[in-house]
């Protein structure tokens, strides 16, 4: 058995303490002394500046847009003032974590409502058309006119240039703008906008049902990288150490910090190295040799090459991947259940060629795009024809794509998804953009929620969701749609506030100057790292607590604020007005006010902590006097979703014969806010229990017990009649690879006895259920009874002190009239089962088991529907398993199974696929074709020329706006003679700007590969 999943290193309390919020981690403290020290800092100049009358520093703070850190006054306030901002929203996430009001809830999957959510946004985005570039569709229609002339007419808004009135059939070109290229600015971040939503209402409602839905939106997020970084640096020939700094600042700061404050590690966010790694693997690719990057077939021969290496590393099981990474662990961590590793290769095979064919799309994009503007500028019909002849190979391979590896089960199609996601990817791009009108609005409701992808995918694991997104945040208990609406407000307002405070310290600590940012991020590691020293020497004396954890941050924010007052104040008010300068009285003033801060913040955090709940965790042991403590209510079974399943799945009509309602067991409230009692499903119960062992010793009533929880494992049909089953024999099972066993011992000298043989065994079980005292009214004399009570006590305390846990489960309800024989009638009625109750409990039985199944709590209000008196329906018992299993919290160790020999890299290695993926690659490179030949048929016989010949003409204006090297060709030497421009298109497409957060991101909009300028026209008058 392997050890239990460790911690990142920079932890140093044990990981069950941390995991179940017991005790802060390592760098969680460290996190609230660095951003304690920075509040009580920036309060204390805060008081300092309206002390003074000197708010100059205060407004400089408010101003949207960020200068580079200086040394002054006004400069370290604003640093210090987004920091507190940062690091508050970090402390309201980590309460919302560990500390929530309420306990968090568990994920429940409504289809109904999920697709209506769905449908919802899409009908609410309908009403936020608007044409790209920011003017709204009723705005615009009415500057939209009709221009005639040549083979097209072409609608423009007022103002643009006007198609020529005759061109050549197969030189002729479509007008294009910035706003109405494939692949536009806004229409991509809608894109990103729709796929975010879909991604984000999945894991709230766990709908399993759309995960290689999912798994496709993923895909095009990689892809995305590849081809916004193509981009950007193709265009921008801009290799430097700033831009790989500001990247990795972009897609690693909060992660950075939301690591160090929740404890967690980077693996968990898994998006995040995903799209770092590629990144790098795009900056390498394009930065190696870069002069053959503008060579026509130069750059399509180390495309190749790198399309070589990734068939090597991922599909043939060579070892490169474990040469690559042999700096990852193969120990279990959070967010790693079989080590970093494993996980990693997963990960990354899932995408594996994403990224390099988003490559391939923007060495292509140029001929793409003026291959799309050429087909437009055909007559109509030709036109028609033409598209459809695109689009017919691409939805039939979206067909078969549809039909047959998306219908596979989960695991089988994260097989293959690496290979087939592109299918559906290039569909979608290419009907999107197949006529001007498409490519010329987009949704601004799905561009707003596009902007800010990274901070959503981020915060969703701690204030959306919880526990790792694994439970929902509850701020209103009992209102599940109405706290939906709550936290969801918040969450996105919380995302976007981020995104805007990441982009605000980026612009200070990042500016566009290597030895800036590096001192930046000199900085920033030397005070985490002090503040990580301060943290484990108070881990290592033993005197974490808030107090001194506020102990620390005050001085260190007393001391940042005196140093930076005494370097920066006498000449920040040399620069103000003279009254400013006399009107500081008192020094000690804001030095108070910055610890007076601090210290209630604490003591709010304290106030929550104590009387709010606790992180998703094992129940601990205190639960135990909380776990038999509910009650049966009734749960309508004619709800408006339960109508919806039963005719969608079942066939059955919405009008069902009974809406009485059905009884369920649930759990009271209990005091203690710890104890978050939940239904364990059957994956819960296999995780906990996997490789163990669980044996019942006793009656009928513990065998009906028994039969439960291997309903709950799996064998739907346990205890159901059977003539083929003995009724008094033990029963072995193996599911889920849980050994479960009955033993059959209904009177206690007998069930001593066979505890005595479970205790023998060369390996002890995980944990024993016991239970009995009712037969023995019927089949024992008392003094043979209380004989046998002594010896199960003798065996239960044997088996304590052995260190295995017993259960003991006290006798349910007896329904006295449906008892059916006189001597069960005569000695075995409730008044007498409750005798036998007391005597074991007076006796010591129950004081010697770690944890009593008290049967009444679950029975005594379903008495009437036990048919003989003594046993219960199916139902009943479920409800008693179910306190038992949370009753194993505590009583059973989790278990840490050595990982699986088998989760080695290489296991998903297809080398016939890989091959497949290699062919089409290479189509698209040397066919210069982005939809990988499907357009190439087309564009000879309507345009009379390929792809490939149309690279000249369509890189040439790209080349010469930018600077790039002249492409050589006659058609770039006719089209730069022919083709003066008035006005350059410009389509920012992928190339990021700040509001980005996958992809490369820069302060201007770049022009995109496909410029090519406008044709002058001549008007006559």
């Amino acid at each position: 058995m392997a050890s239990p999943p460790t911690l990142p290193w920079y932890q140093m309390h044990s990981s069950s303490d941390v995991m179940a919020g017991r005790d802060p981690a390592t760098s969680s403290v460290a996190a609230a002394i660095l951003f304690g020290s920075v509040g009580v800092a920036c309060a204390g100049m805060y008081v300092r500046c309206n002390v003074a009358g000197d708010v100059r520093a205060i407004n400089a703070a408010y101003n949207p847009r960020a200068s580079p850190l200086t040394f002054s006054y006004a400069s370290v306030y604003t640093l210090f003032h987004h920091i507190t901002v940062f690091g508050a929203i970090l402390l309201f996430a980590y309460m919302a974590e560990f500390h929530p009001p309420y306990p968090h809830s568990e994920k429940s999957y409504d289809r109904d409502q999920f697709f209506f959510l769905t449908f919802l946004l899409i009908f609410a985005a309908c009403f936020t058309v608007r044409r790209n570039g920011g003017v709204t569709f009723l705005k615009d229609k009415d500057k939209v006119k009709k221009v005639k002339g040549g083979n097209e007419a072409a609608k423009l808004v007022d103002g643009a240039p006007p198609s020529p009135p005759s061109r050549e059939p197969v030189s002729a070109t479509a007008p294009a703008s910035p706003h109405n290229d494939v692949l536009s600015r806004d229409q991509t971040e809608e894109w990103k906008g729709w796929m975010q939503f879909m991604f984000l209402l999945y894991h709230y409602y766990h709908a399993e049902e759309v995960y290689n839905s999912i798994r496709i939106m993923i895909t095009c997020y990689v892809w995305m990288t590849g081809f916004g970084n193509f981009s950007f640096f193709y265009l921008k020939q801009d290799y430097s150490a700033v831009r790989v700094l500001q990247m990795l600042w972009r897609l690693n700061f909060l992660v950075f910090f939301l690591c160090l404050s929740q404890g967690t590690t980077y693996i968990l966010y898994y998006i995040c190295p995903l799209h770092t790694f590629f990144f790098g693997m795009v900056y390498v690719s394009m930065s190696t040799m870069r002069s053959l990057n503008y060579s026509k077939y130069g750059l399509r021969i180390k495309l190749a090459c790198l399309a070589f290496f990734i068939f090597l590393t991922w599909d043939v099981d060579t070892g490169l991947f474990q040469l690559l990474h042999f700096f990852l662990g193969r120990t279990p961590q959070l967010g790693a259940g079989v080590g970093v590793m494993w996980e990693w290769y997963f990960r990354s095979t899932l995408d594996h060629w994403s990224t390099f064919l988003g490559m391939i799309f923007a060495a292509n994009f140029p001929i793409t795009s003026l291959l799309g503007r050429r087909l437009e500028a055909l007559p109509p019909a030709q036109h028609f024809i033409a598209k459809a002849a695109i689009g017919a190979p691409l939805l039939v391979a979206s067909y078969y794509w549809a039909t047959g590896p998306f219908l596979q089960g989960k695991f089988d199609y994260n097989a293959t998804n690496c290979y087939y996601g592109f299918v559906p990817l290039i569909t979608y791009i290419y009907f999107r953009n197949i006529h001007p009108t498409l490519r010329s609005y987009s949704l601004n409701m799905l561009h707003e929620i596009g902007k800010t992808t990274l901070e959503t995918y981020l915060m969703q694991h701690h204030i959306w969701l919880t526990s790792n997104a694994k439970s929902l945040l509850t701020l209103v208990p009992g209102w599940p749609k109405v706290n939906f609406l709550v936290v969801t407000a918040i969450y996105f307002f919380v995302s976007r506030r981020l995104y805007k405070l990441t982009l605000y310290l980026r612009g200070m600590l990042m500016p566009d100057n290597v030895g800036t940012c590096l001192r930046s991020l000199a900085a920033i590691l030397g005070a985490v790292m002090a503040s990580y020293c301060a943290a484990v020497t108070l881990d290592f004396t033993g005197v974490v607590s808030l107090i001194s954890i506020c102990v620390v941050a005050v001085c260190g924010g007393t001391a940042l604020h005196i140093y930076i007052h005494t370097k920066t104040w006498k000449t920040h008010v040399s620069k103000g007005s003279p009254e400013a300068a006399a009107g500081e009285a008192n020094n000690m003033l804001p030095l108070v006010a910055g610890a007076a801060c601090l210290v209630f913040l604490a003591g709010g955090c304290r106030a929550a902590a104590l009387g709010g709940a606790g992180k998703v965790a094992a129940l601990p042991k205190e639960c135990g006097d909380f776990a038999n403590d509910g009650q049966w209510v009734q749960v309508n079974t004619c709800n408006e979703f339960q109508r919806g399943v039963v005719q969608i799945d079942y066939g059955v009509r919405g009008d069902l014969s009974d809406c009485g309602g059905r009884s369920v067991w649930g759990w009271n409230v209990p005091d203690d806010k710890r104890c978050r009692f939940v239904q364990r499903n059957a994956k819960s119960v296999k995780t906990a229990l996997a490789g163990g062992q669980v044996v019942f010793v006793g009656d009928s009533l513990t065998r009906n017990v028994y039969h439960a929880l291997c309903r709950v494992l799996g064998d739907t049909g346990a205890g159901a009649y059977s003539t083929d089953v003995e009724p008094h024999t033990d029963i072995t099972k193996e599911l889920a690879g849980v050994h479960l066993e009955f033993r059959w011992a209904p009177l206690a000298s007998e069930q001593a006895t066979r505890l005595a043989e479970v205790l023998k065994q060369r390996a002890a079980p995980d944990a024993i259920v016991m239970g009995g005292g009712l037969w023995d009214t019927l089949h024992s004399e008392k003094d043979i009874h209380e004989a046998g009570i002594k010896n199960l006590i003798k065996e239960m305390r044997a088996a304590d002190k052995a260190g295995v846990p017993v259960v003991w489960q006290v006798p349910t309800t007896i329904n006295d009239p449906a008892l059916n024989s006189e001597k069960k009638r005569g000695n075995m009625t409730e008044r007498e089962v409750q005798k036998v109750r007391d005597i074991y409990k007076a006796k010591g039985v129950l004081s010697s088991a770690r944890f009593v199944l008290d049967g009444p709590s679950f029975t005594s209000k379903r008495a009437a529907e036990s048919y003989d008196g003594v046993h219960y329906p199916a139902y009943v018992y479920d409800a008693g398993v179910q306190i038992l299993l949370n009753a194993f919290d505590w009583l059973v160790p989790e278990k840490y199974l050595p990982p699986n020999s088998q989760n080695e890299p290489g296991k998903n290695a297809n080398v016939f696929l890989g091959a497949m993926m290699l062919a089409l690659s290479f189509v698209g490179l040397f066919f210069f074709d982005g939809y990988f030949g499907a357009s190439v048929l087309v564009s000879k016989i309507f345009l009379g020329q390929t792809p490939s010949e149309l690279y000249a003409e369509a890189l040439a204006p790209v080349h010469e706006k930018h600077g790039l090297p002249a492409v050589a060709g006659e058609a770039a030497a006719v089209f730069k003679k022919n083709n003066e421009t008035d006005e350059d298109v410009e389509m920012s497409g992928l190339l990021l700007k700040d509001n980005d957060c996958l992809v490369p991101d820069h302060t201007k909009p770049t022009p995109s590969l496909s410029e090519e300028p406008l044709r002058k026209e001549t008007r006559a008058h």
